[in-house]
């Protein structure tokens, strides 16, 4: 159910504003631990390097979108062998000319671009008594098939002090397994606090916790799924009298600024503990201007839909580890396509996105929408 905060609701925009403006900097101070485990799965320091300044592109090449595509049938099985003709894309409606193509199938391209899983063990939203039950799924699921993973993980770690990195990317379950077991759960959360206030802290939280993620891995290269366990965020909705124009446009600065960051980090959201759909449904709406913004609309269920993502109902009796195979279970094969709808004729400028399949029975996911930059 949606939380109608009696709080000036210009705290949040406040709080989400300067998010955006330290997202560079927080980026670089991901705080960490040391985690040891077998074959040495544990963060290294890096020196910084000189890298070389990339070509200049044209203002074709900048504007240009690049989508990944994920395709499957009714049973939710992936899709493979499609081609340029079976696309559609059509943006604010208007069908666009495809600039390019490719079919991103690991069994043609090879393990070196597998796409990548960042799982998100959430401490922060979740209930103290259900951060066993977690871990004790994520473990199980790490060490399903022996301990091999289909896909490089990642495991971070969202507390009261922030995000701590757990390990690098990695496809050996079993070690990425022991550095989980390592994790205590019994570990406070603003969850136990009462009041409109820890719900506010939480979702401020939450919001700066992705911008860092997207910041974190805005520059690695291929596509990744973001698989953020718990319950989801607190799904604010403030009354319409305690916004005012400003503070729907800073609100609105970060939808844009998050939205567009998912796109080009290539990564979509799967909540899988993020209850049923009609808590959040009346928010899959466009928003297209300042005065349609509402904290609501950066809630993370609504973010995985928008990504193209997923949500599932922890009502259906299934475990943790049984929810993360299924978030993971279509990040297979793709497609990625490009076209190139021209300079916006505003910075923010909203578009929504369409993505049809000239094959019956098939069913294409993507981002919904983006918003124009200069």
């Amino acid at each position: 159910m949606a939380l109608n905060l009696n709080l000036r609701l210009e705290c949040i925009s406040f709080v989400l504003f300067c998010c955006c403006l330290i997202a560079g900097a927080a980026g670089q101070n991901v705080a960490g631990r040391n985690p040891t485990g077998p074959n040495n799965v544990q963060p290294q320091h890096q020196e910084p390097t000189l890298k070389q300044r990339p070509p200049a592109q044209s203002d074709a090449e900048r504007h240009r979108i690049r989508l990944d595509i994920s395709v499957s049938d009714a049973s939710r099985n992936p899709a493979a062998g499609l081609d340029l003709g079976d696309f559609t894309i059509l943006d604010n409606d208007q069908p666009q000319k495809i600039v390019a193509f490719q079919q991103l199938d690991p069994a043609i391209t090879g393990t070196a671009n597998l796409a990548k899983v960042l799982l998100v063990i959430d401490f922060v939203n979740s209930y103290l008594n259900d951060t066993a039950v977690t871990l004790d799924g994520v473990e199980n699921f790490l060490r399903q098939n022996s301990g091999h993973l289909a896909h490089p993980m990642t495991i971070l770690l969202l507390t009261e002090s922030g995000l701590q990195v757990m390990s690098q990317s990695s496809q050996d379950g079993n070690a990425l397994a022991e550095i989980v077991h390592a994790i205590p759960s019994a570990v406070h959360t603003t969850y136990s606090v009462a009041g409109g206030e820890a719900y506010l802290e939480r979702y401020r939280l939450s919001v700066k916790t992705l911008i860092v993620i997207i910041n974190r891995e805005i520059q690695e290269p291929g596509r990744k799924m973001l698989v953020w366990t718990g319950p989801g965020w607190p799904l604010l909705d403030g009354p319409e009298e305690f916004y005012n124009a400003r503070i729907h446009q800073q609100n609105f600065n970060v939808m844009a600024v998050i939205t567009n960051g998912l796109r080009k980090t290539r990564m979509v959201i799967c909540s899988p503990g993020g209850g049923s759909e009609h808590s959040f449904n009346k928010y899959l709406k466009p928003v297209k201007t300042p005065r349609d913004m509402n904290a609501a609309d950066l809630d993370l269920q609504v973010l995985a839909v928008q990504t193209g993502g997923w949500t599932l109902d922890p009502r259906n009796g299934s475990r943790p580890e049984d929810q993360i195979n299924e978030c993971t279970s279509e990040f297979g094969v793709a497609y990625r396509l490009e076209f190139d709808p021209g300079k916006p004729a505003s910075p923010e400028e909203y578009h929504s996105l369409k993505v049809m399949i000239d094959k019956p029975g098939l069913t294409a996911r993507t981002i919904a929408e983006y918003y124009g930059e200069p």
